[in-house]
């Protein structure tokens, strides 16, 4: 918005009034005032995220099956079996496959001398009823056990399942709860059925 100078007013005033040519009146343009602008900081880049470690399938040669192992867990493994731990040996897992005599043995009946001579290397056991599961989309049965294993309070469980006549694969997992009374109920059950979701059994084991 333009305005008349009051000082330029007030000069032509009294130029007329000495009898002087009068001077055309000037005008001022005001100048802005500076105005605040808020400049933006450069978006922040996030950053990357490291990839969750990856999980390792493992294949049992003989054993019949492979699957996939946490990468925090402990293992050594032969051409039939696999065992795993974790860092701390709060919990512990097998899982095997062979040929065995199915004329011999039910799964049942199985599973119950595994369970029994597991814990005679370092303890005892008791037995919950059977009940039916699914590996590989393919029928067994597990239980649950509880006891002690090498003077120490343990919950886990154990299963078996038979893809053809006179192979079985079967395991067990199972918790110390000296630490934690459901170390199992809340860490190692998930671990275990994990695994055993991971489980893929080999065409020539299957029916």
């Amino acid at each position: 918005m333009k305005r008349i100078s009051f000082i330029v007013v007030m000069s032509t005033i009294l130029l007329a009034a000495c009898g002087s040519q009068p001077t055309p009146a000037q005008t001022s343009t005001p100048v802005p005032s500076p105005t605040s602008t808020n400049t933006p900081f450069p978006a922040m880049e996030p950053e990357p995220l490291s990839p969750p470690p990856a999980f390792r399938s493992i294949d049992i040669k003989n054993g019949g099956f492979s699957l996939l192992v946490h990468p925090d867990l402990q293992f050594d493994i032969d051409d039939r079996s696999i065992n795993l731990s974790d860092a701390q040996n709060k919990l512990i897992i097998s899982l095997n496959g062979r040929t065995y005599i199915a004329s011999e043995y039910t799964m049942e009946s199985f599973l119950d001398k595994y369970v029994t001579e597991t814990a005679s290397r370092g303890g005892a056991f008791i037995q919950g009823v059977p009940y039916e599961i699914m590996i590989d989309d393919m029928s067994g049965i597990a239980v649950d056990i509880s006891g002690v294993f090498l003077d120490a309070p343990v919950t886990g469980k154990a299963f078996a399942i038979s893809p053809k006549k006179d192979f079985i694969i079967f395991g067990l997992g199972m918790s110390n709860l000296s630490g934690n009374k459901n170390e199992w109920v809340e860490i190692g059950s998930d671990i275990f059925e994990t695994l055993l979701a991971s489980i893929e059994i080999k065409d020539e084991v299957k029916r």
